[in-house]
């Protein structure tokens, strides 16, 4: 195997799992990983090497001593991993519809366990913004101190620190759900490589993610709860849905722009670096763009329509 082979092969899924371990624990992948192999069963050497790893650094992870927040982060990579493990095992259907059966799952067990155990979201909303806020504010205070900030600037940093930490805590539920299924992405992108006789449709080529159009009926029913009063009460469940369904629109708007970029440049990668440059300069527009060409996207397939301009 050549060198370019080999990083198409394995170098993208290794900068993948680099890029988020920057924004997630890697147990979130590992933990999945192992549970994939264990119940797919253990049939080689390099399985049972990976699967004792992955095992063991999420172990490390899971029995960790943490707040309330980190907990049930933990109690969630346990019960998606299971879940994911177990549709994985006996359904064959694409990765993104198993991953969110997992999630759904994780996110009606994890409500009925807070419930049953005396918490609330309110005591969960403090215990984040607590810790994330402490944590951002020693990072502020020594990056101002480093920096010789003016009084303006530091007013300007505790704005933008202020902001970033209600961000968390109010969207804590959506910003836990998307690093579960980023990380069910990754262990299963791993799993693939390492097992002998992989269970469940493998990734496809992300030009080609699409969900089920039915699931856009989560991101209506969710926008009528924030939009009408009588159902405030539902009203922080329906933001964080909000926010995994727009992530996943966004996904697919950049994966139907990736797929009409290779059609128009023939797969060259030099203008695919510069609509990806483009992007970065003009991110909160292209970023509403993703959302609504995903959006199109889910109700007219456009990559169909554009292989086949005849179809109806």
């Amino acid at each position: 195997m050549s060198a370019g082979q080999w990083f198409v092969r394995h170098g993208l899924v290794l900068l993948a799992g680099v890029a988020f371990v920057t924004f997630a624990q890697a147990a979130l992948a590992a933990l999945p990983l192992a549970a994939l192999l264990v119940m797919t069963s253990l049939r080689s050497r390099r399985e049972l090497v990976t699967a004792a790893i992955a095992g063991g650094l999420s172990l490390a992870w899971l029995f960790d001593v943490g707040s309330l927040p980190d907990q049930v982060v933990r109690a969630s990579a346990v019960v998606t991993a299971a879940a994911y493990a177990s549709v994985t095992r006996y359904l064959n259907t694409a990765v993104i519809h198993r991953s969110l059966l997992a999630v759904a799952a994780t996110a009606v067990t994890l409500g009925g366990l807070l419930l049953a155990l005396g918490s609330s979201w309110g005591e969960l909303h403090w215990w984040v913004e607590y810790q994330v806020g402490y944590a951002a504010r020693v990072a502020s205070q020594v990056v101002w101190l480093v920096g010789n900030g003016t009084t303006s600037s530091a007013a300007q940093l505790a704005t933008w620190i202020g902001n970033s930490v209600r961000f968390m805590a109010d969207y804590f539920g959506g910003i836990v759900a998307l690093q579960l299924i980023g990380g069910l992405y990754l262990a299963t992108a791993i799993y693939h490589r390492v097992a002998h006789k992989p269970h469940g449709p493998a990734l496809g080529k992300f030009s080609s993610f699409r969900f089920n159009e039915q699931i856009g009926w989560v991101s209506i029913v969710a926008l009528l709860v924030v939009l009408l009063p009588k159902l405030a009460a539902f009203k922080v469940g329906a933001v964080n849905l909000l926010l995994v369904m727009g992530t996943l629109y966004a996904f697919r708007g950049v994966a139907v722009a990736a797929f009409g970029l290779q059609l128009l440049a023939g797969g060259s990668g030099l203008i695919m670096v510069i609509a990806a440059v483009a992007a970065l300069l003009m991110l909160p527009i292209a970023l509403a763009g993703a959302i609504l060409l995903g959006v199109v996207d889910s109700g007219l397939d456009l990559r169909r329509r554009w292989l086949s301009p005849q179809a109806d």
